[in-house]
This record gives C-alpha cells, structure tokens and sequence, in this order.
C-alpha cells in the first residue's frame, strides 16, 4: 500500500509541460501498476516490490524522455525509448504476476502452518492434562492406603 501511495504522489508532482499530458503515457502503466499493487496485497515484501517500483520508475522516466522528443529528426529515437517502456512495462506485469502467485502460496501454506501448529499445541495440551490428572489420581489412593488410623 505504501508503494502505491509513494507512485501515486511521484506521479501527482511531476512537472506537466504543454506536450505531456496525463493522457500521454503509454497504455501499459495502467496494468504493470495493477500488477504490482495486486502483488503486494497478496502478500509480497517490501524487498521483493522495490525492484518492481524501481522498474517503473525507469519506464516513466524513459516516457518523459520520449515525450520530449517532438521533431521528425529524433522520431526513431522515440519510437525506441517508447518501444523500451513497453518493454519494462510488460517485464514488470509478468515479473509482478508470477510475485504475486507466489505471494498467494506462500500465505496460504503459513496460514496451514499456523492451525497445525495450533492443533499439535492443542493435542499435547491434552496429553499433559491426561498425564497430570492420573498422576494425581494415583498420588491420591496411593496416599489415602497410606494412612493410618490412631487410637487416642
């Protein structure tokens, strides 16, 4: 969550110029952002999404950089760096994808770890109120044959 909110104030305070509207990003920001949100809420660390933000980071630095590019001399130049941010964007959508699966299991099999362990706990709670409860019952009899009867 907190990797949302910092994306999204990096986002709001970047310098719009009149060639950069929020309109020219390319159409997979959208996604590869979902992507790595729906990874940290299945689970994913902080240290496993920071490559990821840093990633698109670099792919929104390198949309401005071919934003900025307006004459036909530099149009090659941005159709690389534009085919680049595709290129992190789709890296980061798979790479956040497969993080987030991997997140999903990894809750899961803890969550299993956690009520066996609790049922383990459960069961030698048990046995050592069994034992106990004998134990005393034995010490008990045992210590009523024991006594013995005084005349005054």
């Amino acid at each position: 969550m907190a990797l949302m909110i910092g994306l999204v104030v990096f986002t709001a305070f970047l310098p719009f110029t009149a060639s950069q509207t929020t309109g020219s990003l390319q159409p997979g920001f959208g996604p590869a952002i979902e992507a790595v949100h729906k990874a940290e809420s299945a689970g994913a660390t902080p240290n496993e999404v920071s490559p990821l933000a840093a990633q698109l980071n670099k792919a929104l630095e390198l949309n401005r950089e071919a934003l900025r590019m307006s004459t036909p001399d530099e149009s090659g130049k941005r159709a690389e760096l534009l085919a680049q941010v595709d290129q992190n964007l789709t890296a980061v959508k798979n790479e956040a994808d497969q993080l987030a699966v991997a997140s999903a299991q990894r809750e899961y099999i803890d969550k299993i770890l956690t009520y066996v362990g609790g049922a383990i706990a459960a069961i030698l709670g048990l046995l050592i109120y069994c034992i106990t409860v004998s134990f005393y019952a034995k010490y008990r009899v045992k210590r009523t044959f024991q006594m013995r009867i005084r005349r005054k």
